[in-house]
């Protein structure tokens, strides 16, 4: 691909920044933003310090564009909607609308790729089987995860396995993109503010096999409402995990894991927490399996993993009470997984700006599992509301929280940030919020 004009819509260092650094050494980036700020004029600034050719339309994003620039290709960043004017207007006329993932696959096509999806639990996948498969081969992490694929464009080979977490957002943008081992882990309400329909967002996550054949893989959760909606017309090899079925090729009977019939692990062994974690497990051990690893270093990485930051992270104990950072939860699903790895007395903080999800369905939940209920963010109210707890607090900011959340506990006691929330009303994103709710757990004494 050269002297192209590629316009970008939607600029950001986790994604569109580095397919920039790659794509502009031999083409014209336009870079269109909605929002203009001193951020991305800074990441733009060092584009054109590399020699970049690029143009700054920050702040437009007119359908002139196309004309204006004479556009041959528009790449579109995952957190973009593709119901715009600009790419309504761009596929009318026949402009071609990919996403980076897609054009990665098009300089690597003939690599190894791994690719997990599902509404929870995907970023503690792709990590775990990631660290199972590099312990054999040489392997690389990227995609939703918040490494970006391009990021990784001039290290990888044509050996090179990938394992890549990827949203319903970038499978929308795909074309020819092929994983051999495909993951969905789990399909529960959520971006319901950018599809319009549970079978919408079904059917975006479900592109991860458009492209697959019977020579690869789908590892599947059998236990899922969903499985058969999810597995219906799919060519790969089907290889299920559950709780229920016995007879699935991933099964957990509350104490160990069996593979094909024959025991495995005992679920005591697995580092991580969480009844969710044995499910994310299940499917680790199956991808890995299918990608040839050996048992023995499958085994002793589920040993060996701690899990990853934001993701029921133990933080610390104070005076017999447990601090945990679950700030990755933006879901009801994955809030209802937190409350049910836990048998401790808990005292949880929940909040944030709300996707559009139902959290009466955790009413029964919460009134058996938790010990006070602390409420953050524009969501406070509504969740208040629907989860109807009689022993809540509402909390101005997180830091109110956590010392609200201290003095109400006993020794004993867990306190658990997990939101099931977005973090866009007081956070940039759900990292920066895990890291004040650490730092504001570590100013408590």
């Amino acid at each position: 691909m050269q002297g192209k004009n590629i316009l970008i819509i939607g600029f950001t260092k986790r994604t569109s920044f580095h397919f920039a650094r790659v794509i502009g050494k031999s083409n014209t980036v336009i870079v269109s933003d909605s929002v203009k700020d001193k951020e991305k004029e800074k990441l733009l600034g060092e584009l054109v310090k590399e020699g970049i050719s690029v143009v700054n339309l920050l702040g437009e994003q007119s359908t002139d564009i196309l004309d204006r620039f004479k556009i041959d290709i528009v790449v579109v960043s995952p957190g973009v909607p593709l119901n715009i004017p600009l790419i309504i207007e761009a596929k009318k006329r026949n402009i071609k609308v990919t996403g980076d993932i897609e054009l990665f696959y098009n300089f690597f096509p003939g690599n190894f790729y791994i690719g997990i999806t599902g509404t929870d639990g995907k970023t503690t996948t792709t990590t775990l089987i990631y660290e199972i498969v590099r312990k054999e081969k040489e392997a690389y992490i990227g995609g939703n995860i918040g490494i970006p694929i391009f990021k990784l464009f001039d290290e990888i080979n044509e050996k090179s396995i990938l394992v890549l977490e990827l949203s319903s957002f970038q499978l929308e943008a795909i074309e020819k993109f092929k994983p051999y081992i495909s993951v969905f882990l789990n399909l529960a309400e959520d971006h319901l503010d950018r599809y319009s329909s549970m079978k919408e967002y079904l059917l975006a996550k479900k592109r991860i096999f458009m492209n697959q054949t019977s020579k690869d893989f789908a590892v599947v959760n059998f236990d899922s409402p969903y499985y058969e909606e999810i597995t219906e017309g799919i060519r790969p090899k089907i290889l299920r995990f559950s709780r229920i079925d016995k007879k699935a090729d991933a099964y957990f009977d509350g104490e160990n894991i069996y593979i094909s019939g024959k025991f495995f692990m005992k679920r005591k062994d697995i580092f991580i927490k969480g009844i969710h974690n044995v499910e994310n497990s299940m499917a680790a051990i199956l991808a890995s399996k299918a990608c040839g690893i050996s048992d023995e270093s499958i085994i002793k990485t589920l040993i060996e993993f701690k899990g990853v930051e934001h993701r029921l992270e133990f933080v610390r104990e104070i005076n017999g009470v447990e601090f945990y950072n679950d700030s990755k939860s933006t879901t009801v699903n994955s809030l209802e997984k937190a409350l049910l790895s836990f048998e401790k007395p808990l005292i949880l903080i929940a909040g944030g700006r709300d996707k559009g999800l139902d959290f009466t369905k955790l009413r029964e939940l919460a009134a058996k599992k938790l010990k006070y209920l602390i409420l953050i963010g524009e969501a406070k109210e509504k969740i208040k509301r629907e989860l109807a707890f009689e022993k809540t607090f509402e909390a101005f900011s997180l830091e109110e929280a956590v010392k609200k959340s201290y003095q109400l506990a006993e020794p004993g006691d867990v306190v658990l940030l997990s939101p099931g929330c977005t973090s866009f009303d007081m956070f940039s994103n759900y990292e920066e919020r895990g890291k004040v709710f650490k730092d504001c757990v570590s100013k408590l004494i």
